[in-house]
């Protein structure tokens, strides 16, 4: 780990620990009525706590980097990006249901190369499970396309 990415982890300690304790002073309020600081503090908590476990294991070692400017090192990534800039253009034409499907389908086939079960599955269950998550437990109100 560089010495670099110790500051960076350390100062998101730092950053999640004092945006916990002012989000705390903001009003936790409860589970049933969270207050205004109830989502901040969990955010900010979920900061410190993931950056302490980056930190701590990797104080000794010292991993060699690769170079950025190998080649094929920024195919992956601009695949990632086209998909997810063609997820959130299609979102309001094909709706909340086609669109994700589409890209679960596009991450797994272009991105990480799954085979066509494993990519038919997870598309299905996928989907299903954002709708469940946003449409029916957190109630957002979902775009409608031209299947759904």
């Amino acid at each position: 780990m560089r010495r670099w990415e110790r500051w960076t982890a350390a100062f998101l300690i730092f950053l999640g620990v004092g945006a916990a304790a002012l989000a705390f002073r903001m009003g936790f309020g409860g589970l049933r009525h969270p207050g205004p600081g109830f989502f901040p503090f969990w955010l900010s908590a979920i900061l410190a706590f993931l950056s302490f476990i980056y930190l701590f294991p990797n104080l000794g070692s010292h991993g060699s980097a690769g170079s950025l400017w190998q080649k094929g090192a920024w195919v992956r990534p601009s695949l990632a990006a086209i998909v997810m800039f063609g997820y959130t253009a299609l979102m309001g034409e094909l709706g909340f249901f086609s669109s994700t499907f589409l890209l679960f389908l596009s991450w797994l086939t272009f991105i990480e190369r799954e085979k066509w079960k494993t990519i038919g599955l997870v598309s299905l269950v996928g989907t299903f499970c954002f709708y469940l998550v946003f449409g029916v437990f957190l109630k957002v109100p979902l775009p409608k396309g031209i299947l759904f």
